[in-house]
């Protein structure tokens, strides 16, 4: 008997010690950054776990913004929250937007971020693939993370914080690779995705093959393998998520703007290809329905604007690197679906009327939509269209015939399921 209790003893002390050095490594090495407690600085280099959502979900809570940036990665990537047309008295400001963000995980962000600090400001990028009502949630999105429910009610759980931020084989291999990256960030502790380093890199085949992948990967992600918008009753669940996106922050005084992403020209392309190009437009559409309607709604309030910097135009159409030069550097753009900084400066130059002499924006580069321009808007990209397809067939006929490579292996489907 008394050798059973040793032993007992034995073990949860060996226990005890075990969690303990657990807990003091993960304190030391502080994979999620929250118990450093240095001074805000938005241009510091950080290392984020790839449990991204997780990461960001944690920092938050010590930044405490007052401005947040809302989307996919296009705006993690492209849109920096230090922008000087955002107002100087709404800060610090945060990009939390996510690779492969769905409108259900931006709308649960958002909550988050009211519920950490009173966010002022919010900027949201918005994506045609975010829409489709077959994506799935990303495998990193963790709700107990956040400090709401979906219904607003406070979900804080100080020991869960407590028990995955220090005592988590998760947060122990997160702060193992933390310490592996030898100080080389990730992200700038803005928020903002740090690109990687471009010396030597292939433009042109990360242009061209970004349109393929854009189609397996994003336009018909798997395990459904399709595009739908609506279903048979004209619903869709995305569309209510950004309404209830529109409505707690502006329940809670924030200035909300939301934009239409300017992918490369060669991008729209592939949705003609694929057969997507009206279920494009209906998407640009309804956008404009909906923010009309939140604004007569709540007409008391300033209006919320929607931006369209999508279509055709000196900036999207910019010329691929061509195949006898193709590590010639692209001003704009990454891939065909991301965007550069300096593009990303100018959407917000135009969304927040900002001038700046040293960067010249063409007159055709966004443009506010809504139902009383709308028709004219897609009518007008239609015609720019027919001039880009005649300047550009050369390699449009490669990305073509790609596309309709895949397409064969896509089956018919139908969105009424």
């Amino acid at each position: 008997m008394r050798g059973s209790v040793k032993f007992l003893i034995v073990f949860f002390l060996t226990f005890a010690q075990v969690l303990a050095v657990v807990a003091l490594f993960n304190r030391w090495a502080d994979p999620y950054h929250i118990y450093s407690h240095r001074p805000y600085e938005a241009s510091r280099p950080l290392w984020m776990s790839k449990q991204l959502r997780r990461a960001k979900a944690y920092y938050i809570r010590h930044a405490k913004p007052k401005g947040i940036i809302v989307g996919a990665s296009t705006s993690e990537l492209g849109l920096d929250p230090d922008h000087p047309g955002w107002n100087s008295q709404v800060y610090p400001r945060y990009n939390l937007a996510f690779p492969g963000s769905f409108l259900y995980e931006n709308f649960r962000f958002l909550q988050h971020a009211l519920a950490v600090s009173p966010v002022q400001q919010v900027l949201v990028g918005l994506d045609f693939v975010a829409f489709n009502r077959f994506a799935p949630l990303s495998d990193d999105f963790y709700e107990k993370d956040l400090w709401t429910s979906v219904e607003g009610e406070p979900t804080r759980d100080a020991f869960r914080d407590v028990q995955i931020t220090l005592l988590s084989l998760t947060a122990v291999t997160a702060g193992q690779k933390k310490l592996f990256s030898r100080g080389e960030g990730t992200h700038f502790a803005n928020g903002r995705q740090i690109p990687e380093r471009q010396e030597n890199r292939n433009n042109r085949s990360a242009m061209v093959g970004s349109a393929q992948g854009f189609v397996t990967r994003l336009l018909f992600h798997p395990p459904a393998h399709k595009y739908c918008l609506f279903d048979q009753d004209g619903r869709n669940v995305n569309f209510d998520y950004l309404r209830a996106m529109i409505r707690f922050a502006r329940a809670a005084g924030a200035d909300i703007r939301l934009f239409i992403q300017p992918p490369h020209a060669t991008l729209l392309e592939v949705l003609h290809y694929a057969g997507l190009w009206p279920v494009y437009e209906a998407w640009v559409q309804a956008l404009a329905a909906l923010v009309n309607e939140e604004n007569h709604a709540e007409s008391d309030k300033p209006p919320v604007p929607l931006w369209d910097f999508s279509g055709y135009n000196p900036i999207t159409t910019e010329p691929i690197s061509p195949s006898a030069e193709p590590t010639a550097p692209m001003r704009w753009y990454w891939d065909v679906g991301h965007y550069n900084k300096d593009l990303g400066d100018r959407i917000q130059d135009r969304i927040f009327d900002f001038h700046d002499p040293e960067r010249e924006i063409p007159s055709d580069f966004g443009r506010k939509i809504h139902p009383g321009n709308v028709e004219d808007h897609l009518a007008e990209m239609r015609l720019k269209r027919e001039a880009y397809v005649l300047e550009n067939s050369a390699d449009l006929a490669d990305i073509h015939e790609r596309v309709q490579r895949i397409m064969k292996n896509i089956p018919p489907y139908d969105c009424g399921d």
